[in-house]
């Protein structure tokens, strides 16, 4: 897929069939926010998955896992050689959650706003792969930049001890979950 030529996709295929899906991002923040909720059962969760398609689904799981690779742009992806070692850094990041949308809302908001001249409380409608572009080219110097890169750093792999207390010290005080603020 080229997005230079191809518009944005607005409907996932489910059994052979295009099924109109919403797009809008603020949908699949809420998503992503209800798919972490321990407290939601896996039925309610299905349910509400199933509010994102446009138009009834023959087969629920395989819309599931189509509406999955829309929300992680698989269709985007390189080429299956490259495919091994972008799974293997997802797994990395993974493991280690580096934003939060809740927590560092009003660092995105201020990010775009700085960088794009885009008031994400005030527009319309973005795209959630529009969403997810903007954000990724966000300017390094950004706040949630900054916070995403000093999350990342695993302290381990740091030998000047001076620097890692830094490192950690900065770490603490951007915690990426109101759990964690909680706990400090």
């Amino acid at each position: 897929m080229n997005l230079f030529y191809e518009d944005l996709p607005v409907t996932i295929q489910v059994c052979e069939e295009a099924i109109p899906i919403v797009t809008d991002f603020r949908e699949y923040i809420k998503l992503l926010d209800m798919l972490k909720d321990d407290d939601v059962s896996e039925k309610e969760k299905v349910l509400f998955l199933n509010e994102y398609f446009l138009k009834e689904v023959s087969d629920i799981e395989e819309g599931i896992n189509s509406l999955s690779n829309f929300v992680s742009m698989k269709s985007l992806e390189k080429d299956c050689s490259e495919q091994e070692d972008f799974e293997e850094e997802d797994k990395q990041k993974a493991e280690k959650p580096l934003f939060s949308f809740s927590v560092d809302f009003p660092y995105i908001l201020s990010g775009f706003l700085r960088d794009y001249g885009i008031d994400l409380l005030s527009i319309k409608y973005l795209h959630w792969w529009k969403f997810r572009m903007l954000f990724d080219g966000l300017s390094e110097d950004t706040e949630i930049k900054q916070r995403i890169m000093y999350r990342s750093i695993d302290l381990s792999s740091i030998k000047d001890r001076e620097e890692r207390k830094r490192i950690q010290k900065i770490q603490r005080s951007i915690p990426v979950s109101y759990t964690h603020l909680r706990a400090h």
